[in-house]
């Protein structure tokens, strides 16, 4: 939740000031790229080394040197020389560090849990992450009145040192093979290539994912702040208030899946959580005022648990626990592929079309994925 809150405050706090360092939309969308290109060129190797290292360790020496890089954007302001190459090369350094720390993460739950648990485990971590979803913007709309954009970045800081301190309390006991193991890159690659391949389940998630995520993320990283300052001539503030109100449907959605998953199964969760999703961002055509644009960006997150719970509980019931790590790297490089692209696309998109046609067009585009998913069997009745 600590970690969350910090990252959330990131985002704010990077968009905003790039855009204002710069007034550049297609400068923001290139940032965002950058900030996505460790999980997708190096997410495959992040998950090699959850499988093969002690998942805790990983998780704590994540946090210490995000702490560290981060600190880099308030330093180098006060220094007069931040520009556009060092906000992209600490954005490109905390996320190659997430790469890791994200995967370890989700592999490291069903020790705690067992696999039995496993939904009810994801929903309240998701829980957690979504109160701090909602309660980092609110602290970052009061910090940026208070103190200005870039002491975001020093409270990011403290939020890794917090979030190290937290991990340490984990009580994990890996597995021992998994401890002994040597990294062998080229057999870690073809074992988890051959696995996916022989799971068609787990290819028909990882691809409706893939595509979901072009759909979805860009509109949702590049496009909110680009719709806040165009559309409504709204601030940071603002801008910062309407992402707290993920967090506020992100905890709705999350209290409401467990109650869905008493009738209808996990696969069948996701997809309706994918429908969801793409209706309610393509529905942003017909928004012209700040409050109007809160509630439905509340309403839009309620399924977003859905789609990130479910996903998440079918990898760790479908994965052996000696290929989780790198199952989840896949699905990371999917994810975060994909936004690198979109975000980067939506960016010099956004210079010639208006955001709010942009997020009604790719809106349609997720939402069609969720009906192509239920096509298929094996997800449907996941």
């Amino acid at each position: 939740m600590i970690s969350q809150m910090g990252d959330s405050m990131f985002i704010i706090g990077m968009m905003w000031l790039v855009l204002d360092l710069t007034g550049s939309k297609t400068a923001m969308g290139t940032v965002a790229f950058v900030s996505h290109i460790p999980n997708l060129v190096l997410g495959l190797f992040a998950g090699i080394i959850v499988d093969t290292f002690n998942r805790k360790r990983i998780m704590l020496t994540a946090d210490i040197l995000r702490a560290i890089i981060v600190l880099a954007i308030p330093i180098t302001f006060f220094l007069d020389v931040i520009n556009l190459a060092v906000i992209m090369g600490c954005s490109f350094l905390l996320s190659l560090f997430a790469s890791a720390f994200n995967p370890a993460r989700d592999s490291i739950l069903p020790v705690l849990v067992g696999k039995t648990n496993l939904l009810r485990a994801n929903s309240v971590i998701q829980v957690s992450n979504y109160i701090a979803i909602l309660l980092g913007p609110i602290i970052g709309a009061a910090a940026i009145t208070a103190v200005g954009v870039v002491h975001l970045f020093t409270i990011d800081s403290l939020t890794f040192i917090l979030s190290f301190a937290a991990v340490l309390f984990i009580k994990y006991r890996p597995n021992e093979k998994i401890e002994k193991e040597q990294i062998n890159l080229r057999k870690h690659l073809k074992d988890i290539i051959y696995y996916v391949r022989q799971e068609k389940k787990l290819k028909i998630l990882l691809g409706i994912t893939a595509v979901n995520n072009f759909f979805i993320m860009g509109p949702a990283i590049v496009g909110l702040p680009i719709f806040v300052k165009d559309i409504l001539n709204e601030g940071a503030a603002s801008y910062a208030l309407v992402e707290a109100c993920y967090g506020i449907g992100m905890i709705l959605g999350s209290i409401l899946i467990n109650y869905v998953n008493r009738f209808i199964g996990k696969g069948k969760i996701l997809l309706i959580g994918l429908i969801f999703d793409g209706i309610t961002f393509a529905v942003l055509l017909f928004i012209n005022s700040l409050p109007l644009l809160m509630l439905s960006i509340a309403f839009h997150a309620i399924g977003i648990p859905f789609i990130v719970v479910a996903r998440t509980s079918l990898i760790q019931e479908w994965t052996d626990d000696n290929r989780l790590g790198r199952v989840f790297s896949l699905v990371n490089i999917a994810v975060v592929g994909m936004t690198a692209l979109t975000t980067g696309f939506t960016g010099i998109l956004a210079d010639f079309v208006s955001i709010d046609i942009i997020f009604a067009i790719f809106g349609a585009g997720g939402m069609l994925c969720g009906f192509v998913g239920y096509l298929y069997k094996d997800l449907r009745e996941g």
